[in-house]
């Protein structure tokens, strides 16, 4: 029977300590109305993984549904690589994964997100493609598996690309060009063409 969340984002963390290995610093936010999201941030050479723990304490549902089944809902979690540490992303990261509780939002891979400002000062990057993460899902019992999305860094005009081309067609265009997914101080890939 599903519980208040606690046992499920105890499961989430648990698969963070297998895949990592190592203690993560941590950082939490709390916005009115939600339960605190909090960031895990784990270093890894001269890149940083950021997960959040948080996202998948209820399922996500469209606030127009009058009934969400706890069973089959989805829930996630949110993976995002960068390096360099800049600032305000793992806030950036956190208002993503409460927007779920906070807007009704209903993330999956495939999906985009527009912040409409700079992920960190300086950086191009405005938002979101998600896409399945390599730390895959895990289960709880009672409730649909948590899947974790990987957030990767886009700029405005690749959003907007993306919106007619699809994620699939920006994905490839980052492959092509050789695009550094873990630098959210890059140029927009070309896409012109």
């Amino acid at each position: 029977m599903p519980d208040d969340g606690g046992g499920v984002l105890a499961v989430v963390e648990a698969a963070y300590r297998q895949h990592f290995e190592v203690a993560p610093s941590r950082a939490s936010v709390s916005f009115v109305g939600v339960e605190p999201i909090e960031i895990l941030r784990y270093s890894e050479g001269d890149s940083d993984h950021y997960v959040s723990l948080g996202m998948a304490r209820f399922p996500m549902a469209d606030p127009s549904e009058s009934i969400v089944d706890e069973r089959t809902a989805p829930r996630a979690e949110l993976h995002l690589i960068a390096r360099g540490r800049p600032d305000r992303l793992w806030r950036n990261l956190a208002v993503l994964a409460a927007a779920p509780a906070v807007e009704g939002a209903v993330f999956s891979a495939g999906g985009r997100v527009d912040l409409g400002e700079p992920l960190a000062t300086s950086s191009r990057c405005t938002g979101f493609v998600l896409v399945e993460s390599t730390l895959g899902s895990v289960r709880y019992p009672g409730v649909a598996d948590v899947q974790f999305l990987q957030a990767i860094p886009a700029t405005a005009n690749e959003l907007a690309w993306s919106r007619i081309h699809s994620v699939e067609a920006l994905l490839a265009r980052w492959e092509s060009a050789s695009v550094d997914l873990e630098e959210i101080f890059r140029d927009a890939v070309p896409l012109d063409g």
